[in-house]
């Protein structure tokens, strides 16, 4: 490969290394859920209770230190990593709806959800028997080892709404504190978090760039596509998931429009009261006043991730080009390849 040009690789290695300072996503949900539950079944007012993005400030700080030149398409895309940066660490400082706004904008959360769910995935079979999150830690470090992924480390976290996070600037797997799953979740979540998540971030370790490992601007949705693919081949998508996953996205988009109750109200006739509170707090989670119009737009991703991979795929999309580190659908891997600034499997 060519090497690339100094300051396109000082760049990429300073934002890089401040995206490993801090696990910014422990930042995002609320602390006190357990009390924002029984606030809302007696008809209180939700102040959801976030750890402090101290850091934030200094972060922006060594933001504007980073020069990435604008003269090369790689540099380009540090510059882009930067801003994308910036507007998430703005989002979990400020914690308003333009702010999260506009971070969804520019991680490529934007398009039409109303697309029919796609089709032909197995279904998942029903089985008995679960196990806690020390089990599942347990179960997801030997998969790590197994693959030969021994920089990474698993960690349960009490600050987490998702069941598994990967988080790849600090090479952990976190694993939330009140999980539990059953054999086929495990083989689902070994498949979805390792063989993607961080096999992704592994592949991308060895390309020129950092933030192959740490995730290209607009990366999401090729990553949680990939992902729920995997899962479907490895243990079957569990009955209805993709008429689920279309709702939270729908609703991500109509909580821009209303508050937290209202949207409960609405989502309560397909989803039920419990599954109801649950999307909205997902979709309501980092932002400081939920019952004001407002949403954390990456649960959208899910949906489009899973129709853009699907679309991709059919059309004769190679996965092999999208595990060679944490790219977008529509990076262009060819012809930095034919340039020599990245490898690509033959």
């Amino acid at each position: 490969m060519r090497r690339l040009p100094l300051p396109v690789l000082e760049a990429d290695t300073a934002l890089c290394a401040l995206q490993r300072r801090v696990a910014t996503s422990r930042y995002l949900n609320p602390t006190n859920e357990p009390e924002l539950r029984a606030a809302f079944a007696a008809k209180k007012s939700l102040r959801p209770n976030y750890l402090p993005a101290s850091w934030a400030d200094e972060h922006l700080r060594a933001l504007d230190r980073i020069r990435a030149p604008a003269d090369h398409p790689l540099g380009v895309v540090v510059r882009q990593a930067v801003v994308e940066t910036r507007l998430w660490t703005l989002a979990l400082r400020d914690r308003t709806p333009s702010a999260f706004d506009r971070w969804g904008e520019a991680a490529g959360l934007t398009g039409p959800v109303d697309a029919p769910p796609p089709v032909g995935f197995p279904v998942r079979e029903p089985d008995s028997g679960r196990v806690g999150a020390s089990e599942l830690a347990r179960h997801l470090g030997e998969a790590l080892a197994r693959r030969g992924f021994r920089r990474w480390r698993v960690e349960i976290d009490p600050v987490m709404t998702a069941r598994v996070l990967v988080d790849a600037p600090s090479l952990v797997v976190r694993v939330n504190t009140r999980a539990t799953c059953t054999p086929t979740e495990l083989r689902a979540l070994e498949a979805h978090e390792i063989d993607v998540h961080v096999a992704r971030a592994e592949a991308g370790a060895r390309q020129p760039l950092k933030l192959f490992a740490h995730g290209l601007p607009g990366s999401l949705p090729a990553e949680e596509g990939l992902a729920l693919h995997a899962e479907a081949e490895a243990a079957g998508l569990p009955e209805g998931v993709e008429a689920r996953l279309r709702l939270v996205a729908l609703a991500a988009e109509r909580a821009r429009a209303i508050g937290f109750t209202e949207l409960v109200r609405e989502l309560a006739p397909a989803a039920g009261a419990s599954g109801a509170f649950g999307i909205a707090l997902r979709v309501k989670r980092g932002l400081a006043q939920p019952e004001a119009p407002g949403a954390y737009g990456k649960d959208r991703v899910y949906w489009l991730g899973l129709c853009r991979v699907n679309a991709y795929l059919r059309g004769g999309g190679r996965r092999d080009r999208l595990m060679v580190g944490k790219v977008g659908l529509d990076t262009p891997l060819e012809d930095w390849a034919r340039e020599g600034w990245i490898s690509l499997p033959g």
